[in-house]
C-alpha cells in the first residue's frame, strides 16, 4: 500500500502524463481496469484534469477503501449503473470518478457490445514517456515542500506560482479533495529552480 506522499506523488505524475496529451480533460472518459487500479492515484488525476474516469476494478474491499478515503466518487456495481452516472457528467463536461466492481473480461466484452468507446483506454495505451520532455520544456522539477499545514502551504505555494498557470494551480486547488491531508505529509507539486529559490528565501 501506498504512503499518502508516495500516492500524491504518483497522482501528479498521472496528472501531468494526462496534461501533456491534452490541457483539458472536460467531456473526456479515461478507462482502467485491472485488480486495484483505482488505488494508484489516477481516478483523482483525471478528475483535477477535468475529465471523467471508469475504474473496472474487481477487488471490492480496496475500491471500498479507496471511496472511503476520497479518491472516487462512485462505487457501482454493474456497467448499467456506471454509464448512467457518468454519462450526464462527460455531457456537462463536469469531472467525475466510478469505481465498477465487476469481473474484468465479461465487462470488457458488454462495453465492447454497446460500443462504449472511452477517450483514452490506459489499458491498452502503449507506454510512452509524454511526462518527461513536457516537464523538461516548462524547466519544472518535482519537489516535496513541508510545511506545519498543508492549506497554509498551499496558499504559500499558490502565492508564487504566475496567475495564468492554470495546470499546477488546478493541482494545489484540487488535490486534497481526493486526497486528504495527513499530519507531517508533504506538498508534492513542480517548481522551476527560481520559484524553488524563492520558496526558500521566504520571500
Amino acid at each position: 500500500m501506498l504512503t499518502p506522499a508516495d500516492l500524491q506523488r504518483q497522482t501528479l505524475r498521472h496528472y501531468g502524463e494526462l496534461i501533456a496529451r491534452r490541457e483539458s480533460w472536460a467531456g473526456r472518459l479515461v478507462f482502467i481496469a485491472g485488480e486495484g487500479c483505482s488505488a494508484g492515484g489516477l481516478p483523482a488525476a483525471v478528475s483535477i484534469a477535468g475529465g471523467c474516469t471508469l475504474a473496472l476494478d474487481p477487488g471490492a474491499a480496496a475500491v471500498k477503501a479507496v471511496f472511503r478515503q476520497g479518491g472516487v466518487d462512485f462505487v457501482v456495481n454493474t456497467l448499467d449503473e456506471a454509464v448512467r452516472v457518468l454519462k450526464n457528467e462527460i455531457r456537462k463536461h463536469k469531472s467525475l470518478s466510478v469505481a465498477l466492481i465487476a469481473p474484468l473480461q465479461p465487462t470488457l466484452d458488454e462495453m465492447a457490445g454497446r460500443g462504449i468507446q472511452p477517450d483514452l483506454d490506459l489499458t491498452s495505451a502503449p507506454a510512452e514517456d509524454l511526462l518527461t520532455p513536457w516537464l523538461a520544456a516548462r524547466h519544472w522539477s518535482e519537489v516535496a515542500v513541508h510545511g506545519t499545514s498543508l492549506r497554509a502551504l498551499d496558499a504559500q505555494l499558490l502565492s508564487v506560482l504566475p496567475p495564468e498557470d492554470t495546470v499546477r494551480r488546478h493541482w494545489l486547488q484540487r488535490i486534497s479533495h481526493y486526497q486528504r491531508p495527513t499530519p507531517g505529509a508533504p506538498r508534492v507539486l513542480w517548481l522551476t529552480p527560481s520559484e524553488s529559490e524563492h520558496l526558500a528565501g521566504g520571500h
